[in-house]
């Protein structure tokens, strides 16, 4: 459940009082029988969108609010249910086992298969209710949530799950989760198969073949469990690991051919291109010295030897802006400390930038060319966006001598 928010502020320029619209959306909350609504949070919610509206808009106040929309969405867990038939271009791999149960505990019945495997009609349930104490479900509801197999590790600390679903958008397969714990005795990997009513886990008990048509080997291939690459080397699989384990699960989705505008690196942080007010120019001067001579012989097999070193001798610092009242003259040092000094003079550099740049000074009165120009414009001079609800026209101005530059686009 969110709220959608329309509300009314204004300020006071030079020419009159602005009005201008904001658009605000809360976080989802989530309300069922044992979770009520939180009104507090949703307070604090608009409270936040409402204050960090106005740093962005230069000391905007609310007015009023217009319109108060309450979305309910019907929500439904990742989890794995009842039974569903498997995919036909899966099922053909001959890489699955589905457990064909008529209860809510799939996820049970897939790690057991893994855990148990039957020779005959793998896919019975009454091949693995014998087994079903042995694993520990305590605390766990059914049907389980993807979110809930941390807790089912926990408690079972012999085994590892993995769990990845069907795209059916690029016939690919998505990370659902990944297992933390690598080196456990048993790991299952699992299989999430869903329809538009509900969704299945199912045993994955051939990951080569699932994943045969990513390579042109015959031979048995290694998936990683991460980003689902293969590999036709175990060794080469082994290497990989700990290198791909220091991202997040992950796969390669490239853009879609029929959205040419998607196939384009365009330039988009245009907020980078106004020029900084204050930046600092440093150039050093030092003194190439030979090293002190080594207690030991040096070593003669060596690619590299010291031949000078750089000692620094002084600094030069120089404060660039393109406002006459902050302009300084260069300083320059040259003595002991020099990295200390020059520590210093830059800390009190920044101190007295932080000072100048923490004035928020209203815009200025606008010519009537300025006016005329910022009433006629329909795109952003900076971006060349268009003007719309939610990338709406403002007044943007130099916040420390308040000179007005351009109509700009202030996104909601």
């Amino acid at each position: 459940m969110t709220v959608r928010t329309t509300a009314a502020f204004s300020r006071e320029v030079g020419y009159g009082v602005q009005h201008v619209p904001g658009h605000f959306i809360t976080e989802p909350q989530l309300v069922s029988s044992g979770h009520a609504f939180d009104y507090e949070l949703l307070l604090r919610d608009i409270e936040s969108q409402v204050i960090t509206f106005n740093k962005r808009g230069s000391n905007f106040n609310l007015d009023n609010v217009s319109d108060f929309t309450l979305v309910v969405t019907q929500f439904r867990p990742l989890s794995g249910s009842s039974y569903l038939p498997t995919p036909s271009r899966i099922l053909k791999k001959n890489a699955v086992i589905n457990v064909v149960n008529r209860d809510q505990k799939c996820f049970k019945w897939a790690v057991l298969s893994c855990l148990y495997p039957a020779n005959d009609h793998p896919y019975r349930v009454s091949n693995y209710t014998r087994y079903q104490d042995a694993l520990n479900f305590d605390g766990i509801d059914f049907p389980v949530q993807t979110k809930q197999i941390a807790k089912f590790e926990k408690q079972n600390p012999t085994i590892s799950v993995s769990v990845i679903s069907p795209d059916d958008s690029d016939k690919g397969f998505c990370v659902e989760y990944l297992s933390p714990e690598r080196h456990r005795q048993h790991h299952v990997n699992l299989l999430l198969i869903s329809n538009s009513e509900t969704s299945h886990y199912v045993h994955i008990r051939n990951f080569s073949r699932l994943l045969g048509d990513r390579t042109k080997a015959k031979a048995e291939s290694f998936v990683c469990n991460s980003c689902l690459n293969v590999f036709t080397q175990k060794r080469v699989l082994d290497d990989h690991i700990p290198r791909c384990l220091v991202h997040h699960p992950q796969q390669v989705r490239y853009p879609d051919p029929a959205k040419p505008d998607e196939c384009k690196l365009t330039f988009k942080d245009h907020h980078k291109e106004h020029p900084q007010k204050f930046y600092l120019v440093c150039d050093f001067e030092c003194f190439l010295t030979p090293p002190p001579t080594p207690e030991q012989e040096p070593d003669l097999n060596a690619k590299s030897c010291i031949v000078d070193e750089h000692l620094v001798s002084g600094f030069c610092c120089y404060r660039v802006t393109s406002l006459p009242p902050y302009q300084t003259p260069p300083t320059v040092y040259s003595g002991p400390d020099v990295m200390t000094r020059f520590y210093e003079h830059v800390m009190t550099e920044s101190k007295i930038i932080n000072e100048i740049m923490f004035t928020q000074v209203p815009l200025s009165p606008m010519s009537d060319d300025d006016r005329r120009c910022h009433r006629a414009a329909k795109t952003c001079v900076n971006c060349g966006c268009y003007f719309t609800r939610q990338n709406y026209k403002v007044y943007h101005h130099d916040h420390v001598t308040g000179e007005y530059f351009f109509c700009s686009v202030q996104q909601l």
